[in-house]
């Protein structure tokens, strides 16, 4: 059974969270057999239950603001979704709003009024009857949105015509708020044996999405929020492209 000891130390500086936690299914010291484990206390500790967590670390190119995804009409390879990469890359530069086409090209999307309120977290979880343990230690955060004062409905045209996976499509969802950390050091201990993992260049860790409507010609319409139930989503890695997978009821009652 897990533990329920906790222990929060905060300063100025840094945000400590220590839990005793169950890890005896943590399988090896990779890094994606370890990182699910930590992905809900990073969503706590960072997101403030607004962001949800990357499904995982390595495959943050996918999470960068303005990545597109589209859902699939039913799961294929264990997908509901499939991603279509940032913004810039699929639009019709003729169609849409040159000032626009521009600035998506900059990629300057880094909110200059944004302070987090420490410099770093760190989020350890240990199972110390078999001498397992989690830590991932985040420093110095910033974070990328799409600013307040560009709006990209009726701005962008998407280009349908030259993207499959667009065709037929009435919607799609866009990384519109990532919070990212400019290093992150992640440790995984089994018994006596442990490894540490360096990740850097501003890695994103939780992210927001919205839901653009798609006109007819590939136009953006309108958008909606979109609130995602980080407990109702799975990581199923079966290829480098994989992403989001939403499991059925049944299974995710099996999980929790």
């Amino acid at each position: 059974m897990p533990k329920k000891l906790k222990v929060v130390v905060k300063s100025l500086y840094s945000h400590e969270i220590r839990k005793d936690v169950s890890l005896d299914t943590l399988k090896s010291l990779k890094l994606e057999d370890a990182w699910p484990f930590i992905r809900e206390e990073i969503e706590i500790e960072i997101g403030s239950s607004q962001l949800v967590c990357i499904p995982h670390i390595t495959e943050a190119d996918l999470y960068k603001v303005t990545s597109l995804f589209v859902q699939n009409e039913k799961e294929t390879n264990g997908k509901m979704f499939t991603p279509l990469g940032q913004l810039n890359k699929n639009i019709n530069k003729e169609k849409s709003h040159p000032e626009y086409v521009k600035w998506l090209e900059e990629e300057n999307f880094q909110d200059p009024e944004f302070k987090f309120p420490h410099e770093s977290v760190k989020i350890t979880l240990q199972d110390e009857s078999i001498k397992n343990k989690v830590r991932v230690i985040m420093v110095n955060f910033t974070r990328n949105i799409i600013p307040k004062d560009k709006d990209l409905v009726n701005n962008i045209y998407l280009d349908i015509e030259n993207n499959k996976d667009l065709k037929g499509k009435k919607s799609v969802y866009m990384i519109t708020n990532v919070l990212l950390a400019k290093t992150i050091e992640f440790r995984v201990t089994r018994g006596t044996s442990s490894r540490i993992f360096h990740l850097g260049n501003a890695s994103p860790l939780v992210f927001g999405l919205e839901e653009f409507l798609i006109g007819d010609d590939g136009k953006l319409i309108a958008k909606e929020p979109v609130t995602i139930k980080s407990k109702a989503l799975h990581w199923q890695k079966l290829d480098p492209s994989d992403q989001l997978y939403i499991v059925e009821k049944k299974e995710v009652a099996c999980e929790n």
